[in-house]
C-alpha cells in the first residue's frame, strides 16, 4: 500500500465540508446515525454527536495524515457502525474518496505498532486542524478509556404500581390484611409469648436496620464522566419534557424562518397556528423539529398543543436513553437492595399488626407498638417512593450549564446558544426579541400536554436558568493504549 502525499489544510476544509454534505442519516432521520450510535453504547446524544463529528475528523486524516491514521476507541465505534451500513458506507466512500477506504483491525502483537500511529494520528490532528483533540474524545497514548459507570441492580415495579404512592398503600395494607389473615389462622401464635419489652426492642431495630439498609442502597453514581454530555433537547427533557422539546423546536424553526412568528394573539381569541414560511424549504436538522412540523399539514401551520403530542414518543425515546446512560433515574424501578429492606419491613408491619389484633381485647397498653407500626409505616412509605427523575449526576450534569442563565434574559443568543438557552430558561431565552414576537404566549406550557409524567420542574417558561456551553470533564480510566485495538492502515484507502 502507498500511503498519499500530505495535502494542503484548505484541502482539508474541503474534504471535511464534503463530509459533511454527505451525511451519515437519511434526510428524513435527522440523527439517524448518531441516536443508533448513542443507543448501541449507552451514550447520552450530545456525546455521540461530539463523536461523530471526531469521527468526520479522522476521516479526513486518513487522506491528508501521509500515513496510516488510528482511531480512537469511542471513535473507532462510529467507525464500525458505519461499516455495517455497507451500502451507505461503499457510496460514501465513492463518493468522497473515490475508492473504498478499508478497516484494519490490530493483529496480536501489534499494540506498540498502533500506539505510535495513534500518537501520529494526534499530532496529525493538530497539524492540519490547528487544535488539538479533545483528551475526552481522544485520550493520551496510554491513556485508557475512562470506564462507563455502572448502575446497581434494581427491582422492576409493576406498571400498576409506579404512580405516585401506589406502592406504598398497597404494601401497607396488604400488611394489615395479611396480619388479620395470619390470626385468624394462628400461623404467628408462637410471637405471642415473646414479651412486650423484647418483642418492642426487636421490631425496632429491624425497623431501623431495614431503614437504614435500603436508603443507603443503591444510589446512583454522583460522580460525573466523561460522556456526561447532553445535547439541547436532552437538557428540555430534563426541564419540562415534551414540552420544553417541543417549545424549543418550534423556536428554532422561527429562527431558521421555517415558521413564522405569530404576532401577539388577542387577550380572548383561539391561538391561530403558527404559520409556516412557503418561501423556505422545511429542512430539519433534528428528530424533534420533524415531530413539530409532522402535525403542520392539515392546516398549514404548528399548534403547540398538537406540537407536544408529537414530541411524546420522542421524549420516550430521549428518557429511554438517558436511563440507560445513567443520567436520569429509572422511575420505574427500585434499586434492588432497597427493594428487599421493603419487603423486610411489610414482614415486619404483618407481624406487628397480627400482635397488635392479637392484644387489642386484653387489658396490655399497645401505644408504643402503634407508634412502631406508624414508623414502619412511613419507613414503608420513604422506601416505596419513586425515585427522582434529575438524579444527582443529572445535576453535575446541568450545574455549570445554569451558571450562564442570567445571560439570556438580558441578549436572547442564536444557533445553539439559543437551544440551550430555550431548553433550560423557556421563553425567558425569547425575552422581547422581535425575531419571536407573539410566540412566547403561543408556547406557553400551562397544562399544554396531559403527560403522564413530567421530567423535571415544570413551570411557565422562565426557569431562570440556561447555558450556551455542553458539558465536558476529566478523562481517565484504566487500561493500556489510548488508540483504538484497530488501525486504519487507510491512507488513500488502499489494500
Amino acid at each position: 500500500m502507498t500511503n498519499p502525499a500530505p495535502i494542503s489544510d484548505s484541502t482539508s476544509a474541503t474534504l471535511l465540508a464534503r463530509i459533511e454534505a454527505f451525511g451519515f442519516s437519511a434526510p428524513d432521520d435527522p440523527l439517524g446515525f448518531e441516536s443508533r450510535l448513542a443507543d448501541d453504547q449507552g451514550w447520552t446524544l450530545g456525546y455521540a454527536l461530539a463523536v461523530v463529528e471526531e469521527y468526520r475528523h479522522f476521516l479526513v486524516l486518513t487522506q491528508v495524515a501521509g500515513h496510516p491514521a488510528s482511531p480512537s476507541p469511542d471513535v473507532d465505534e462510529a467507525w464500525h457502525l458505519h461499516l455495517t451500513r455497507t451500502v451507505h458506507y461503499k457510496a460514501f466512500c465513492d463518493a468522497v474518496f473515490g475508492e473504498f477506504l478499508h478497516h484494519e483491525p490490530a493483529r496480536p502483537g501489534e499494540g506498540a505498532r498502533h500506539r505510535d500511529m495513534y500518537r501520529d494520528t494526534l499530532a496529525a490532528y493538530r497539524s492540519h486542524f490547528g487544535f488539538g483533540a479533545p483528551a475526552v474524545i481522544w485520550p493520551s497514548p496510554g491513556k485508557g478509556v475512562e470506564a462507563q459507570v455502572g448502575r446497581p441492580p434494581s427491582w422492576r415495579v409493576p406498571f400498576e404500581l409506579q404512580h405516585g404512592h401506589r406502592l406504598a398503600v398497597i404494601a401497607v395494607l396488604g400488611a394489615i390484611a395479611a396480619g388479620l389473615a395470619l390470626r385468624n389462622l394462628g400461623w404467628l401464635d408462637s410471637l405471642q409469648q415473646v414479651s412486650a419489652s423484647t418483642f418492642l426492642g426487636m421490631a425496632l431495630l429491624v425497623t431501623v436496620a431495614a431503614g437504614w439498609f435500603g436508603l443507603r442502597a443503591g444510589l446512583p453514581p454522583v460522580r460525573s464522566t466523561a460522556r456526561d454530555r447532553l445535547e439541547p433537547y436532552e437538557v428540555a427533557w430534563f426541564s419540562g419534557g415534551a414540552e420544553r422539546m417541543a417549545m424549543t423546536a418550534i423556536v428554532l424553526l422561527t429562527e431558521r424562518r421555517i415558521l413564522l412568528p405569530p404576532g401577539k394573539p388577542s387577550e380572548r381569541g383561539a391561538r391561530p397556528p403558527i404559520p409556516m414560511n412557503a418561501t423556505v424549504e422545511p429542512r430539519c436538522v433534528h428528530p424533534a423539529e420533524v415531530a413539530c412540523l409532522s402535525v403542520a399539514a392539515a392546516d398549514s401551520g404548528v399548534r403547540f398543543t398538537a406540537a407536544c403530542l408529537a414530541m411524546q414518543p420522542l421524549a420516550d425515546q430521549v428518557e429511554r436513553r438517558l436511563v440507560a446512560a445513567g443520567i436520569a433515574s429509572d422511575v420505574g424501578s427500585l434499586p434492588l437492595r432497597r427493594a428487599l429492606a421493603l419487603l423486610a419491613v411489610v414482614v415486619l408491619l404483618v407481624v406487628e399488626v397480627e400482635r397488635i389484633a392479637h392484644v387489642f381485647s386484653t387489658p396490655h397498653r399497645i401505644g408504643f407498638l402503634v407508634m412502631l407500626t406508624l414508623a414502619g409505616a412511613a419507613v414503608t412509605a420513604v422506601l416505596a417512593r419513586r425515585r427522582r427523575l434529575v438524579s444527582p449526576r443529572a445535576e453535575r450534569v446541568l450545574r455549570p450549564l445554569r451558571l450562564t442563565a442570567g445571560a439570556y434574559k438580558r441578549t436572547p443568543p442564536a444557533g445553539k446558544a439559543l437551544a440551550f438557552g430555550v431548553a433550560l430558561a423557556g421563553g425567558a431565552a425569547m425575552a422581547d426579541d422581535l425575531r419571536f414576537d407573539g410566540l412566547k404566549q403561543q408556547v406557553s406550557v400551562g397544562g399544554a400536554l396531559p403527560m403522564k409524567r413530567t421530567a423535571g420542574k415544570k413551570d411557565s417558561g422562565d426557569s431562570g436558568c440556561s447555558s450556551c456551553s455542553s458539558c465536558g470533564s476529566s478523562d481517565g480510566g484504566s487500561g493500556d493504549g489510548g488508540g483504538s485495538s484497530c488501525g486504519s492502515g487507510c491512507g488513500s484507502g488502499g489494500d
